[in-house]
């Protein structure tokens, strides 16, 4: 017996792995099958199919170190530094503290890029001083990037000749709903970046189970309409004693298969390099998506102050995810790439 015998599910499958890239309505149909059912299946396994093909099989792995800590204006009911629930006080890493992350992730050269997170408000010439202190002792392979705020062009522009590559930047699903931020302003800010000539890094998140497929998708199409060079599929963390706590989560299950349809259609996008799946999870690496990060310092889904104690994902822990997941190479920040074997987990202490 077939899989399926859906002809029109067939369609949309082969017009996305031939990179013909989906439209909205073929990103809904695929999505209105139960994650546990024989389409969403295929469509995960079309999907991982489609990367591992375009992308020779290599996995990626980026940093993230959030480099301050303070109650946040941005009031999402979903983080926990949101300035009207968060019991964390203002705090900045110092600059022995973001060496020691640094070279932490970097010890063995196979990072690919590295985000320098702040809250939503920042102090730019804070930022400025951490991403000269960044590239001081960062190798010469890991791309820079900035994960911050809303901000203008005159800043992007001033980051750019600092140094950076690329920011991550999103408009939120129910953004202005469930924080106090407004989509218009985020939109801007996205447009601004490219503008000023960085590149892109976005995400349909966070994601929960209230969300409907309509407004999944009209977020997918966000960072694709405007031209982002990674794309990504986050849920939404429970995060204990947030408002949104009590709306729980969806499976991992379920991520992957918006990341395989997310997957499907990004790379019609002009430069289109990665999908990503957040928090890191084997179902993902097998639907499409080819990049996890690390983690470390302050992070919104944690209720510590440094989240490599916790939460955050080590460059050991992803390296062996990916192997798991059947990756053969590590693509560096310079478009090379590294065997990745159980031998090269083993000199980088990643099997620990």
């Amino acid at each position: 017996m077939p899989l399926t015998k859906d002809d029109k599910l067939l369609e949309i499958l082969e017009k996305g792995s031939t990179a013909g890239g989906l439209s909205k309505e073929e990103c809904k149909y695929l999505l209105g099958f139960n994650e546990h059912s024989p389409e969403a299946s295929l469509t995960r396994s079309v999907a991982d199919d489609f990367t591992r093909r375009r992308l020779n099989n290599a996995g990626v792995i980026i940093g993230q170190i959030g480099v301050d800590i303070r109650p946040c204006e941005g009031g999402c009911k979903f983080c926990s530094f949101a300035n009207d629930t968060t019991k964390f006080q203002k705090y900045t890493i110092s600059d022995k503290e973001l060496v020691q992350k640094i070279e932490d992730f970097t010890r063995f050269d196979d990072l690919y890029g590295l985000f320098l997170m702040t809250m939503h408000a920042y102090e730019k010439e804070m930022l400025l001083h951490m991403i000269d202190v960044a590239k001081s002792v960062m190798p010469s392979k890991t791309q820079l990037w900035i994960n911050v705020g809303d901000t203008d062009y005159d800043t992007f522009k001033e980051l750019k000749r600092a140094g950076v590559r690329g920011a991550y930047h999103v408009c939120r699903l129910r953004e202005g709903v469930d924080t106090a931020l407004r989509p218009e302003a985020r939109m801007q800010t996205m447009r601004d970046m490219i503008s000023a000539g960085l590149e892109l890094y976005t995400c349909c998140e966070p994601i929960g189970p209230e969300h409907t497929i309509d407004e999944i998708v009209d977020n997918f199409f966000i960072g694709i309409d405007i031209g982002c060079i990674q794309h990504a599929c986050m849920r939404r963390v429970a995060v204990k004693g947030t408002p949104l706590e009590s709306r729980g989560q969806i499976t991992e299950l379920r991520l992957a298969q918006l990341c395989a349809v997310l997957s499907l259609t990004a790379p019609k996008v002009p430069g289109f390099k990665f999908m990503s799946i957040h928090e890191p999870n084997e179902a993902g690496l097998l639907s499409g998506a080819n990049l996890i990060t690390a983690e470390s310092g302050g992070n919104p889904r944690d209720l510590v102050v440094d989240t490599k104690e916790n939460r955050g994902w080590t460059m050991g822990r992803c390296r062996k995810l990916l192997w798991e997941s059947g990756f053969t190479s590590l693509r560096l920040g310079d478009e090379s790439h590294i065997p990745l074997t159980l031998d090269y987990l083993k000199e980088t202490g990643s099997m620990d």
